[in-house]
């Protein structure tokens, strides 16, 4: 039984009862990248002589845009570039106990583990220890800025990934946990993490099985789209290549107009780009989909899947295009002009608006997640989703089964005002179905066991697709046509 000082590879740590449960927030696991190690890869945090008290969360990334009720809208702990904390949520009884680990979103820019929707209880009733950890943002965490100074650093946050997964894998046990049952997980932003984690060699053996809920596997991009992005962004900043180097001791302050900027005009000058990622590069040798296809998961079990209505969101906040002429000057930039008339084809029949909403989720979401579906489902199990439920609210506003709008029922948590009016018997059927699956996949690899119907594992020939909605069903080969346009338009590239 796990007692409430934990002797981890760095030192002891001193965690707290609450909820029936043991809790340890703000745990380092690498050292505080600032200083000399700012725009440098994470390092293991050094050791320490005392009991570290672990009752409140550690400091949050810096944070580069407002979105929504999170980034610099929400003041929950304070932001700093010492930022590399983990934070366990454990049964009190556990031993040997399957181990959850989730990475949150909010597209490379936002995002916090201490985040009340990325908390752990209800895993942690479930008899899942539930970890998750902070990594950097925004031009920090994901500016390529080494195209330019090789003293620069690629995939600083992918770094940081990697170095809290290996903090799970060599400390879990000591937590009460089965370091031979690891879970990945994430969403959006969060989801490309796991994309990355399952195509980076460095973080091969750390997990067992791996969840991306709407992830972008595209967003691991080439430099080409770094490069544009990163022009926008020395171009607000005022800043010539040759000075990048002011970067390193400048106050992060100075560059929070500019990273918003990026966020603002990305899509105005580059229709159809997707926000810094991460880069394929050393770390990340290639595309998702084709490391996969390589077997650089091999026996990694996988749930991947998308929300039905992507695009949505992203529409209102003109994030993807808004109209066919946009398309144009998106495939024209990308040298593929040729291929509008499939795409015109394809959305024929819609308004312009639910033409682009449905373009904007198959390029940014679904072809790639299907593609990479294709790729691990030979190597593991694989089982592929769509989400399709929508709350009153969000049906009311055009938003529909909007991107994000499955975080809550995933981790049964319940934050944000989308569940107001919604009777709650099908919110809660709803966090059953999802919850429940994630709990059974983290436990056993299944997902089967509380869904009303067999979940099927995806295979090339039946390509099973289960819908999450109020009465769930399955479908095969969904939306094949779509697949078969998109899958060769290379965009930015």
């Amino acid at each position: 039984m796990v007692n409430l000082v934990v002797e981890t590879k760095n030192g002891k740590v001193e965690g707290f009862e609450a909820d029936g449960m043991y809790k340890w927030f703000g745990i380092p696991y690498a050292k505080p990248p600032v200083g000399e190690l700012r725009f440098k890869r994470s390092v293991s945090c050094d050791n320490w002589d005392d009991i570290k008290q672990t009752g409140a969360f550690g400091n949050r990334p810096y944070q580069f845009a407002t979105m929504g009720g999170s980034g610099k809208d929400m003041k929950s702990v304070t932001e700093s570039e010492d930022c590399l904390y983990v934070n366990v949520w454990a049964p009190k009884q556990a031993k040997k106990a399957p181990v959850f680990v989730w990475i949150y979103g909010g597209a490379n820019t936002v995002g916090e583990g201490s985040d009340p929707q990325y908390f752990g209880e209800s895993f942690t009733k479930d008899g899942i220890i539930y970890i998750n950890f902070n990594y950097r943002l925004g031009p920090l965490g994901f500016y390529n800025f080494s195209m330019y100074d090789y003293s620069f650093d690629s995939n600083c946050a992918v770094s940081d990934m990697i170095n809290a997964l290996k903090w799970v894998k060599e400390n879990t046990e000591a937590f009460g946990g089965d370091p031979d049952n690891i879970t990945i997980a994430g969403e959006s932003a969060g989801g490309t993490g796991v994309y990355s984690m399952l195509s980076a060699p460095s973080a091969k053996g750390l997990f067992n099985k791996a969840i991306a809920q709407s992830g972008l596997p595209g967003n691991i991009s080439t430099q080409k789209s770094q490069e544009l992005q990163i022009g926008l962004f020395l171009e607000q900043m005022n800043m010539k290549k040759e000075e990048i180097n002011k970067l390193k001791t400048m106050q992060i302050e100075e560059m929070y107009s500019a990273a918003e900027y990026v966020c603002q005009r990305n899509c105005v000058s580059y229709p159809g780009i997707l926000l810094p990622g991460p880069v394929i590069d050393d770390l990340i040798p290639m595309n998702p989909w084709e490391a996969m296809e390589s077997g650089s998961a091999e026996g990694v079990d996988v749930i991947f899947g998308t929300c039905h209505d992507e695009g949505s969101l992203f529409y209102e906040a003109k994030m993807f295009p808004t109209s066919w002429k946009q398309v144009e000057k998106m495939l024209a930039l990308s040298e593929c002009s040729e291929k509008l008339e499939g795409l015109m084809k394809l959305y024929s029949g819609k308004s312009e608006k639910q033409a682009m909403m449905e373009l904007g989720r198959d390029r940014a979401f679904w072809a790639d997640n299907i593609k990479c579906i294709n790729a691990q489902c030979t190597h593991g199990n694989g089982y592929e989703y769509r989400f399709d439920f929508a709350t009153v609210l969000l049906k009311a506003n055009g938003l529909n089964a909007m991107h994000s709008s499955d975080i809550g029922p995933a981790l049964d948590t319940y934050s944000g005002n989308f569940n107001e009016q919604t009777p709650k018997e099908r919110i809660d059927r709803i966090h059953k179905y999802m919850h429940g699956a994630w709990v059974n996949f983290a436990k056993n690899g299944d997902p089967n066991g509380t869904i009303p119907i067999l979940w099927e594992p995806y295979t090339d020939e039946k390509r099973t697709t289960f819908i999450f909605n109020d009465e769930c069903s399955v479908e095969y080969n969904p939306s094949y046509e779509a697949f078969e346009v998109w899958k060769d338009i290379k965009l930015y590239n």
